[in-house]
């Protein structure tokens, strides 16, 4: 039985950006294929050149459903496509990131049996400075931070439907929906593919101490231990330096932190 696999790509204001997404999507070669486009009420081109790929798709025969209209952010427009989604599994792909490879579907569900399986994890190639290094998922570790990214896992819709993404996190909802997965029992493997390219250029937009208040937000709701008042308080501490240097720090000095980070973490560099 074959897999039916839904993309969804949420956007807003995204023109530079939607075009290399929906490319990537048309590319790959997989049959059981539909792609979601939500826009959030784009007040810029974006809705123009997501209406002129709808041809593209008929010719390849992936069903391509273009949703509008304001919403109350990126996980409220990916909860409104995802009930009208058509696929078994459903894949968040961002306007501006792409599948790592034309077979990425192909090598996961053809003549797979994940029929005991709720998600589906792989690998996210990062491209940042012009180079491609590997995400450091670690799915072991999801108590204590993201595990892979959300753009490389695929979820069973009934999750999706059954859990939908809780607003009241703007930035965390996917980590928040990833816990109660696993505390719910929800069978998560690791299809050993490399499944999307996601873009880092531009990080310094990340509010890091925003970020991780509300993971801790998303922790607590879920029982797990919280650092102690003195680890907080180092945390926030750190946090404010890199985020000062993310601010004003030149690219060339930020790209030579980040290659000793790469080195350190043993990220592995990607062709």
């Amino acid at each position: 039985m074959q897999n039916k696999v839904s993309v969804i790509t949420v956007c807003y204001d995204e023109e530079k950006n939607i075009g290399s997404t929906l490319d990537s999507i048309l590319s790959q070669d997989y049959p059981g294929l539909s792609c979601i486009v939500k826009d959030g009420g784009s007040e810029d081109a974006t809705l123009d050149i997501v209406r002129k790929y709808a041809e593209a798709f008929d010719e390849r025969n992936i069903p391509f459903t273009i949703i509008s209209g304001k919403d109350k952010g990126i996980y409220d427009g990916m909860n409104t496509a995802v009930l009208q989604a058509e696929g078994d599994w459903i894949l968040f792909l961002n306007a501006g990131d792409r599948f790592y490879s034309k077979k990425v579907l192909s090598e996961i569900f053809i003549a797979k049996d994940w029929s005991r399986t709720d998600l589906i994890y792989g690998d996210t190639a990062e491209e940042e400075y012009g180079e491609l290094h590997l995400f450091r998922k670690a799915p072991e570790r999801i108590a204590e931070r993201m595990p892979f990214s959300h753009q490389s896992c695929f979820v069973r819709k009934e999750w999706l439907l059954k859990y939908p993404f809780k607003l009241k996190y703007p930035i965390a909802a996917d980590y928040d929906f990833l816990l109660t997965l696993h505390f719910e029992g929800a069978v998560m493997k690791d299809s050993g593919a490399v499944v999307s390219t996601v873009s880092k250029d531009g990080v310094s937009s990340v509010k890091l101490i925003d970020t991780y208040r509300e993971s801790l937000r998303v922790k607590k709701s879920h029982g797990i231990a919280l650092p102690s008042k003195k680890e907080f308080r180092k945390l926030i501490f750190m946090l404010r330096i890199k985020q000062w240097g993310m601010d004003h720090f030149p690219d060339s000095l930020k790209h030579l932190i980040r290659k000793i980070q790469w080195s350190i973490r043993g990220q592995r560099r990607l062709k």
